[in-house]
């Protein structure tokens, strides 16, 4: 291991942008196949070893077939152990993760209840064995339209009334953003915020900056999602920077995507960083995309020379991004440095 990859596997860190089901392995997903008897055909290689992501089209498509092997409430179990292995792997202490019910809710097979009862249990019973604090956001979705987001809201607002550990704690919009503007979901985020659950939405991964302004200035979200587009219009770059909203930024997603960036060298986090924009580093999907958080910072670092210093300041920018309260923000950062300091 190298300077910088021992500097940057030394840090203690936070992901904010990380949808939890894509944490499960493809060793997971083929101890589910055998489980249901699901062929090991072409189709299902093809999906489980991940290897033909190019869009985001391509993305969903894997992301929502291999969500058809979850047939039972325990089946999420996978998911919760894969992301534990992740987070240990990457010294990651605490994540705000996506989970996204629609799919398994349109199945039929479980219920929302089940399905993120299983996952509150399964992570509460892993912070005490492990440390690793996992909190849920509950991706409404926009692919299956306003009326579904709506059904999905109402889900969470009631499950999270009963979550004695607090673990759900709010919702984001994910899924296909072409055809599906923020505006749409203007009402699911105002009863949203009225419910005490905080926001996020994903925008300009493939829609230009009028996506990023729509969730900034119609759903009021309190992050977003990527915002690469943001970089086509100086003046929400401004606006980003004066009110200190955070951009989810998933570097290497972006590049296989290749909606606006087709190379880490050109992507514009970097001028984001420069500009004093809240730039955060996340991985979006780490099976899907064959990256992990560590690899993350040594890729922006190497391509787009990044400092140590810069990559401590968005460490920092990352958790102090989170929707933890204040006091925590402080603990862990103190954390942080004491980590730092021994190196």
């Amino acid at each position: 291991m190298g300077g910088l990859q021992k500097y940057i596997a030394s840090i203690p860190k936070t992901e904010i942008h990380l949808h939890i089901e894509a944490c499960v392995t493809s060793d997971s997903y083929r101890e589910l196949m055998d489980k249901y008897d699901i062929p090991h055909d072409a189709k299902t290689n093809s999906l489980t070893d991940f290897s033909n992501i190019g869009s985001l089209a391509s993305m969903l498509e894997s992301f929502w077939f291999v969500q058809s092997f979850f047939r039972e409430p325990e089946d999420f179990l996978y998911v919760v152990d894969d992301v534990i292995k992740y987070a240990q792997k990457n010294n990651i202490y605490y994540i705000e993760g996506f989970a996204s019910p629609s799919m398994v809710l349109n199945r039929g097979m479980i219920s929302f209840e089940q399905m993120f009862s299983t996952l509150v249990s399964g992570f509460d019973k892993a912070e005490k064995k492990t440390g690793v604090d996992v909190r849920l956001i509950v991706d409404v979705s926009r692919s299956f339209g306003p009326e579904n987001a709506m059904k999905n809201l109402d889900l969470t607002v009631d499950f999270a009334k009963r979550d004695k550990s607090k673990r759900v704690i709010g919702i984001g919009l994910g899924g296909q953003e072409i055809g599906h503007p923020c505006r749409d979901y203007k009402e699911v985020f105002a009863k949203a915020r009225k419910a005490g659950l905080h926001t996020v939405a994903h925008a300009g991964e493939e829609v230009g900056p009028e996506s990023v302004w729509e969730a900034v200035d119609l759903l009021r979200a309190e992050r977003v999602g990527h915002g690469t587009s943001a970089s086509q219009d100086p003046s929400l770059i401004e606006r980003l920077a004066k009110d200190r909203i955070p951009l989810e930024i998933c570097p290497t997603s972006n590049v296989i995507t290749k909606k606006y960036v087709s190379e880490m060298a050109d992507h514009p986090i970097r001028r984001f960083f420069d500009e004093g924009v809240v730039a955060t580093v996340n991985t979006d999907d780490p099976v899907l995309f064959s990256v992990e958080l560590n690899e993350e910072y040594e890729r922006v670092a190497s391509a787009l020379g990044f400092s140590r210093d810069e990559i401590l300041l968005l460490v920092k920018n990352n958790l102090m991004s989170t929707f933890l309260s204040d006091s925590e923000k402080n603990v862990h950062w103190k954390r942080v440095q004491k980590a730092v300091g021994r190196l």
